[in-house]
């Protein structure tokens, strides 16, 4: 009897330490899968690429190849002169650099009505634009027309619009999805550390508007900065649709 109950001891410590074993080498998967679970999350959700937006002069070609090693995609730039119709002296030579560096390119103007102008400001990389946006805000408070939509498709250049839904809202009633095949490029901005920024178009989360941020018919980019000083100069930060480039 007292061989049976030490056999007994033996086989219950056996089970013990058996246990033990197991539970250390479950913590460690756990512990294993956490850390890869962090390195996931931190880089950008598939499909989507990081781009700025400025109106700033740039004349450093090392700027936009500097930009391009840090992983940005897409430059989008203001190509008339701040304010007005006119074209900017500084367009053609800094989609120049962007191009020379990798970057895809686009154009837009703060008044939706400069369209033609911003477009033909853009001279020989008409042809290499991905949009042109038809930027409309609350200042200066002009809501898009048909006609700026077809004109801009009239010059070769695919419309984007880019606005956001308070100041679609206060111009368009907050019910007209008139555009809504218009593709979108949202803006919903915030203040964030640059090692934090969530390269995702679909963060924040889209509110529906318009007639966009719906599951057949999301936005294509998001601006999520303000006025970001990167290598230097105030960009905007912005994620966009990888799919959406061409």
């Amino acid at each position: 009897m007292a061989e049976e109950r030490l056999q007994h001891v033996r086989l219950s410590w056996r089970w013990k330490i058996a246990v033990a074993v197991l539970v250390l080498i479950f913590l460690s998967l756990g512990a294993i899968g956490s850390m890869l679970l962090i390195r996931t999350t931190s880089q950008p959700a598939p499909g989507s690429v990081k781009a700025i937006d400025s109106a700033n002069t740039i004349t450093d070609p090392n700027w936009f190849k500097q930009v391009y090693r840090d992983g940005f995609r897409l430059y989008v730039m203001h190509s008339t002169a701040w304010g007005t119709c006119d074209p900017w002296a500084h367009t053609e030579s800094q989609l120049k650099m962007a191009v020379d560096a990798g970057l895809k390119i686009a154009v837009y103007t703060r008044d939706p009505r400069c369209w033609q102008a911003g477009i033909e400001a853009t001279g020989s990389y008409t042809s290499q634009l991905q949009f042109f946006a038809l930027d409309i805000e609350t200042d200066p408070g002009v809501p898009v027309t048909r006609e700026m939509v077809d004109g801009v498709k009239a010059m070769g250049v695919r419309p984007v619009m880019y606005t956001g839904h308070g100041m679609w809202s206060g111009l368009h009633k907050g019910l007209d999805d008139e555009f809504k095949d218009v593709p979108l490029w949202d803006t919903n901005t915030s203040k964030f550390a640059y090692n934090d920024w969530k390269v995702d178009y679909l963060s924040p989360q889209p509110i529906v508007y318009g007639g966009w941020n719906t599951p057949d018919n999301m936005r294509i980019g998001v601006q999520q900065q303000f006025e970001y000083k990167l290598f230097g100069v105030n960009v905007d930060l912005n994620t966009f649709d990888g799919r959406f480039l061409k």
